[in-house]
């Protein structure tokens, strides 16, 4: 088993484990290997490591507690709230036509998972189940890396502030209004700071979502105006990541200093299905 950097090894983001096997996954040493590696490259993709949703969920619960969805039962085509589906999939089973919009086409803007919910989402697991000839990539930004190439003065300036976010505002992006009664009021707007540190690393990092609405305790425009600003700064090309699926992968990463997007993908012809599951926040 060994850990290979993607792209320069002096950035640090990003990196695959190769010759770690399904089997190990329960024992001690490899949950520290894998803590291990996420707080030093924030994403990490082990080859060769399909997965039944029983056995993701073993792993996933030992990083922490397990995000159940909110969607309404006749959103979900899986019945376990626990795992997600993402990909051209729909309810009944069968390949979403390619010109239909939805739920689902958030995860093209660049965002952390469940960003606007008080326990947002910590690690996130995706299990590759079917992948289609040519499978999109998933690209990610280096919140760290944006929030270390700030002047020192404008860091002072951010440190203390507070990002509004909601999941209405992140759906309402893509043309997406539809929620329940039910499903509003499971999720409030909810307020996280602007600049978190690591507890493992204690780097900062920017944390940035398409759920922020604006800034707490500024005028709406203003701070609407900042996180477009340091969303662009965020996602110049030197502070990306561009993971290149293979079949069985399962990549994880932490949601606390990165934001990351789909790209997309229209086919009718070509199914894509993987498993997402997240640990929340613990505090």
């Amino acid at each position: 088993m060994f850990i290979e950097p993607i792209g320069p090894a002096e950035r640090q983001f990003g990196a695959v484990i190769s010759g770690l096997h399904a089997g190990e996954i329960r024992s001690d040493a490899t949950l520290a290997l894998l803590n291990q590696a996420l707080a030093q490259y924030a994403v990490v993709g082990i080859r060769q490591m399909p997965l039944e949703d029983d056995v993701q969920l073993v792993l996933a619960g030992r990083f922490g507690p397990i995000h159940q969805s909110i969607l309404d039962a006749s959103r979900r085509r899986l019945a376990d709230r626990r795992l997600n589906d993402v990909g051209n999939i729909d309810v009944q089973g069968n390949v979403k036509d390619a010109t239909a919009r939805g739920y689902g086409d958030s995860n093209l803007l660049w965002h952390a998972d469940l960003s606007f919910l008080a326990r947002s989402a910590r690690i996130t697991l995706l299990s590759a189940r079917v992948l289609p000839p040519e499978p999109p990539p998933t690209e990610y930004a280096d919140m760290r890396a944006a929030w270390d190439a700030l002047p020192a003065a404008r860091q002072a300036e951010l440190a203390s502030l507070e990002v509004v976010h909601s999941v209405f505002v992140q759906r309402a992006k893509c043309g997406f209004t539809g929620f329940t009664d039910e499903e509003r009021r499971a999720a409030p707007p909810v307020r996280h700071p602007l600049v978190r540190r690591h507890p493992v690393t204690g780097r900062r990092a920017l944390y940035l979502s398409s759920s922020a609405s604006h800034i707490a305790n500024w005028p709406d425009d203003e701070g609407r105006a900042l996180i477009d600003e340091l969303t662009a700064h965020s996602t110049q090309p030197r502070f990306m990541l561009s993971y290149d699926w293979h079949a069985d992968d399962l990549l994880i990463w932490d949601n606390s200093v990165t934001m990351h997007r789909a790209t997309p993908f229209e086919s009718s012809e070509h199914r894509r299905e993987l498993r997402w599951t997240a640990v929340v926040e613990t505090v």
